[in-house]
């Protein structure tokens, strides 16, 4: 943006950037170039020291002063070169100066190196908000590998050894009780296992998606034969609404994968004796809602608003003790909006939760 009280030295100024190709926006009041940042995104401020009722060191100030302005870059223009002034404008944030009238080659030359600084300012800041993101996830997942893997697999190795060196003698009943046990620890370290690979190869774009015609009705039932035997362990009842078998367009395997983590986190959190309902809802438009509902112990909302992050510190404990660490519902995310899709979530503590995700119902344009 050109900010300059004079028309003349606009259209100059102007003439000399649109002869390079570059996008001008103008302003001849320091209180309107303040208006025009906005609604606009701008590379760089050329502004005008002497203007009237707002000169160019407090629009300057002004922008400095807002998180949304104060990285634009601003290029002094100004006919007095005395040391202060330079320096006042270098203290107030300025970038660089240009002198009136204007050298073309001069004005050209300093508008595109900084403009050149700026996009690279910028690259570096995305490029170290991804480490810091890459590195939070690479401290999630060790965490994850060290404690909630270890920690099982530890219990199950235990175990047998007690069995095979014959440390324990267990009646026919305790021995059925004590193979369950074993059992469950390695159910949820498969799944947590099996979430993690599927994540891991998602991030690294490896992750294959071949989308195409399925039953949704045949991925409930399959959800629910491979998960039946955890539900009746803790009396849990599963229940669907299903009527007419609707056709999605959807990776078949990701889609037993979001329902089977979000049928297993609600068993997980509901008490025995409780229940789990799906049911599938058909839109006007292009996609079905498919619906998780329990009658578990339900979250507040802060915890709501954590859900589906990587970076939740506190796990999660299960009604019969069993640990959630949360990366079933990162990844069911992450498949569902690869799908084009939504979720979101619904509950009260003490209440309940519904899950609620949206799945194409055929290829989307």
């Amino acid at each position: 943006m050109l900010v300059d009280d004079n028309p003349i030295n606009i259209r100059v100024a102007a003439r000399i950037l649109r002869n390079h190709k570059y996008n001008i926006s103008y302003a001849q009041s320091g209180r309107d170039a303040l208006q025009k940042t906005k609604t606009i995104d701008f590379d760089l401020i050329l502004l005008d020291i002497m203007m009237p009722e707002m000169d160019g060191y407090e629009v300057c100030e002004a922008l400095k002063a807002d998180p949304g302005t104060n990285k634009i870059p601003i290029i002094f223009l100004t006919a007095k070169v005395e040391p202060e002034n330079i320096v006042k404008a270098f203290k107030l944030g300025g970038a660089d100066y240009v002198t009136k009238p204007f050298n073309g080659q001069e004005l050209i030359s300093r508008v595109e190196t900084h403009i050149r600084l700026k996009l690279s300012r910028e690259e570096l800041e995305n490029t170290n908000l991804l480490l810091k993101e890459a590195n939070e996830t690479k401290d999630k997942m060790f965490s994850i590998i060290s404690h909630d893997l270890l920690g099982p697999f530890g219990n199950i190795r235990e175990s047998l050894e007690m069995i095979v060196n014959k440390d324990v003698n267990l009646q026919e009943d305790d021995m059925q009780n004590f193979i369950k046990a074993m059992w469950n620890s390695i159910g949820s370290a498969y799944a947590l296992l099996e979430n993690l690979l599927y994540w891991a190869r998602n991030q690294q774009g490896r992750m294959v998606y071949k989308p195409k015609p399925i039953s949704l009705n045949s991925i409930i039932y399959e959800t629910y034969g491979l998960l039946d035997g955890v539900a009746r362990h803790k009396s849990i009842t599963l229940k669907t609404n299903l009527i007419e078998d609707l056709t999605i367009f959807a990776d078949k395997n990701a889609t037993k994968t979001i329902l089977r983590n979000l049928v297993s986190n609600s068993i997980k959190f509901t008490e025995p004796g409780g229940i789990i309902t799906t049911k599938v809802k058909n839109r006007k438009d292009n996609f079905v809602v498919v619906s998780v509902t329990d009658t578990g112990v339900g979250m507040d909302d802060d915890l709501k608003e954590k859900l589906f992050s990587m970076n939740k510190t506190e796990p999660r404990w299960g009604t019969k003790g069993e640990k959630g660490v949360g990366l079933g519902l990162v990844i069911t995310k992450e498949f569902v909006e690869k799908h084009g899709g939504d979720i979101w979530v619904e509950s009260k503590p003490g209440e309940g939760t519904t899950f609620y995700f949206t799945l194409p119902k055929s290829e989307l344009q």
